[in-house]
């Protein structure tokens, strides 16, 4: 008995997909889970002192990962609405994983915890609430096809792209080429020209790898393949890596490569939709601090070690060290960035060196010492 084309079509698209989406080894994704410690305290002469202990460090547990969403600025607009909404809820976000540590110290029963907050339900419930950054997003493939799936998810899970005009100039810039490639300098261009924060840069194709004759009717199959990457344009940073593939079958090789390719655009537009919702909002950057008019090394160390303890900044590197002169590499989170010149000077040890800010601008800051340090 001849079984219907349309069946048979269906059945086979059904059978050949289930194995063919896959994903590299190599793949980059936010992390749905992070580890936190936090401490948390309550009145000692309660009965269930330890128990209101550990449930306010499950909150504190809680901001400290709503702090990587929403800046501290948004957390102060919306702080009664955190605290109402979230922070009340915290046992639906944290989870405690262990008891570090417990005492009594005056009225106050204290403990310090380690705990697991899960990112998406909290990062999907500020975004609820209008907290969460709203991320915008440039894409440049190599078929549109693909930008047109993945456009389509990510604007399904409210997220800006710019619209088809502006795809089109942003193909044709100069800067688009060598970002693809990831390089920086390109990148923060393309998000200055554009007002994107998000660059999606790839490379996607398909490629016809045979046909089958069923019940008189030929079926071309073809697979299709992508790999990309989501870049931050205001540090050149990775947010997603993606390295998917789909194959389809179709009455064409035309059709069936078009199936395949909007096969792996859904997949990936879904893939960075996940990707964004739970994406750090306090990205970081990069600045060189060079400071000078200092008396002798130790001076210089001290300066190293209070910018480490600043607000905002992650990780500090010297550069060098030489006539009284002090460089140092400092990575800070974006929204400390233009705070970072007057948290130096005002710190106890900016105080007591004296030190004034010269000059700054977005990568660079450049000031003096004009005190002795007493050591």
């Amino acid at each position: 008995m001849r079984m219907n084309w349309r069946a048979i079509i269906l059945l086979c698209a059904v059978i050949w997909s289930l194995p063919a989406l896959c994903m590299s080894a190599e793949e980059k994704h936010p992390a749905e889970t992070t580890q936190v410690t936090s401490e948390g305290e309550a009145p000692a002469s309660v009965g269930d002192a330890r128990d209101k202990a550990i449930a306010d460090a499950l909150r504190n547990a809680v901001m400290k990962v709503i702090g990587v969403y929403i800046d501290s600025t948004t957390i102060g607009r919306g702080y009664e609405v955190v605290c109402d909404d979230i922070l009340m809820k915290s046992g639906g976000f944290a989870t405690l994983d262990e008891v570090i540590s417990t005492s009594t110290k005056g009225d106050l029963f204290k403990v310090a915890i380690k705990a697991t907050v899960s990112n998406r339900p909290l990062a999907e419930r500020l975004k609820a609430l209008g907290l969460t950054r709203q991320w915008s997003v440039g894409i440049v493939t190599s078929n549109a096809a693909v930008e047109t799936a993945i456009c389509r998810q990510l604007v399904s899970a409210g997220f800006r792209v710019i619209d088809d005009t502006q795809r089109k100039r942003l193909h044709q810039n100069a800067a688009a080429a060598q970002a693809v490639k990831g390089d920086a300098e390109s990148l923060m261009a393309l998000g200055r020209e554009f007002n994107v924060d998000i660059i999606v840069a790839g490379q996607a194709k398909a490629d016809y790898v045979d046909n089958d004759d069923y019940g008189g009717i030929t079926l071309y199959r073809s697979r299709a393949r992508m790999d990309a990457k989501a870049y931050y344009t205001d540090t050149g940073e990775i947010l997603s890596v993606i390295d998917s593939s789909a194959d389809a079958i179709d009455q064409t090789k035309d059709l069936s490569a078009e199936s395949c390719l909007a096969k792996v655009g859904d997949r990936a537009g879904n893939l960075l939709a996940n990707d964004l919702m739970i994406a750090p909002a306090a990205m970081s950057a990069y600045m060189t601090v060079r400071i000078a008019g200092f008396k002798g090394i130790m001076a210089a160390n001290k300066l190293e070690e209070a910018t480490r303890d600043l607000p905002g900044v992650i990780q500090v590197k010297r550069q060098r060290y030489s006539g009284g002169v002090l460089e140092m590499n400092v990575c800070v989170k974006s929204d400390y960035r233009n705070e970072l010149p007057a948290l130096i000077e005002k710190c106890s040890t900016g105080k007591k060196l004296g030190i004034a800010i010269d000059s700054c601008s977005k990568t660079c800051v450049q000031g003096r010492a004009y005190k002795s340090l007493d050591l």
